[in-house]
């Protein structure tokens, strides 16, 4: 690559130093002229000296000419409410990126393809995503191209544009209405249906605070495909790391994950002649990684939680629609931020845990109550 990377390269951290040494390695020799940090703030003192060990190592390994845009929490937002406000920063100022968390190991193949990929597609409202991941390189499913487009694109080194994450909802609003159509029924196999039923249910209602599946609805909606390598482009290096996000995988998942080997795709590629997805590469995704049936009692206790919360949250859209009780008598705890409000469109008031969505709702119903007197 003879001229420097002009692709912004975003670089997300937390407290994991040993890994984040590793994984900003390849970005330091990559030397982009735009670098984007986001990191989320600590949440404990102990935390806190973690937090800024790496802060501070990435910054003192910054010897290249760039430009730097840094983008630090001062407290603990959780994954649901760091990363799309980091990302929703990204693209105030940017109108396409290549995003690497800690525990992401890349090389410049990975980089390369990224930018090519972001520019041939950029006007293509069909891709919303580019991977580096392909942990099922080799799969005949794959077919005999160099690139393929998947409903199940993974964020494990990944690359969007600003006209893609406009569609992100955090909140996935749509759910309700796009779960009574059973659209979700025409690509995902019947126990990856039940999964994700369950799954979105709780992304709606604030069980499951994490930001990614609600990338990956666009996709199982059909908004439009990632567009997934032929080969692997990366190494995950954290999978089953203590102090992870999610350090509950099991023993065989993070094994798998650990030997997949990574390689190299040659560039420039040669384009597939039409945007479409890969209905076989995606039956084939499901089988071998949703292997887990859910139980018929799981389904009827969840069935019944999400109706309770459907009425919960009816009565919450009912409250933001009153405007006098929003100005006048909500509590504090529960107005957004300037920053929450950037990220969740159409909403009034705080993102809220399932127990304050319903001490939510039984004030707003004594509100009612007295003022109906």
């Amino acid at each position: 690559m003879d001229q420097q990377y002009d692709i912004p390269v975003v670089m997300i951290v937390y407290k994991r130093l040993d890994l984040t040494k590793r994984s900003f390695a390849p970005i330091r020799e990559l030397q982009p002229k735009e670098l984007y940090i986001i990191s989320d703030g600590p949440r404990s003192a102990e935390e806190e000296e973690k937090v800024q060990a790496v802060r501070s190592y990435i910054e003192e390994h910054i010897d290249w000419p760039c430009h730097v845009h840094k983008n630090y929490a001062k407290k603990n937002m959780g994954l649901r409410y760091r990363m799309p406000s980091g990302m929703q920063w990204v693209f105030e100022t940017a109108d396409k990126a290549v995003f690497v968390e800690d525990d992401i190991d890349t090389s410049r193949n990975f980089f390369e393809f990224c930018r090519d990929m972001l520019n041939h597609y950029e006007s293509d409202d069909r891709v919303l995503m580019v991977t580096g991941s392909n942990i099922y390189a080799g799969d005949d499913s794959f077919g005999i191209g160099d690139i393929t487009f998947s409903a199940f694109a993974s964020i494990w080194g990944w690359a969007t544009w600003k006209r893609a994450w406009e569609q992100y909802d955090v909140n996935i609003h749509s759910w309700r209405e796009i779960r009574k159509t059973g659209q979700l029924k025409k690509i995902l196999h019947k126990n990856v249906y039940d999964y994700y039923k369950i799954l979105y249910d709780d992304l709606q209602y604030h069980w499951y605070r994490t930001w990614d599946h609600q990338w990956t609805y666009l996709m199982h909606i059909g908004k439009g495909v990632g567009i997934v390598p032929k080969y692997n482009l990366i190494n995950n290096i954290g999978m089953g790391s203590a102090e992870g996000e999610h350090p509950a995988d099991s023993q065989e998942r993070v094994d798998f994950v650990s030997s997949v080997l990574r390689g190299e795709i040659k560039l420039p590629i040669h384009y597939p002649e039409k945007v479409a997805r890969n209905a076989a590469y995606d039956d084939m995704y499901q089988q071998r990684t949703y292997t887990v049936k859910t139980g018929f009692l799981k389904k009827v206790k969840y069935g019944i939680r999400a109706w309770y919360y459907g009425k919960v949250h009816e009565m919450i859209r009912e409250m933001e629609n009153d405007t006098e009780y929003l100005e006048q008598c909500l509590p504090g705890k529960y107005k957004m931020s300037e920053v929450e409000q950037v990220y969740n469109k159409g909403d009034k008031i705080r993102l809220v845990t399932p127990r304050e969505m319903r001490r939510c709702v039984r004030e707003y119903q004594r509100y009612r109550k007295s003022t109906s007197k």
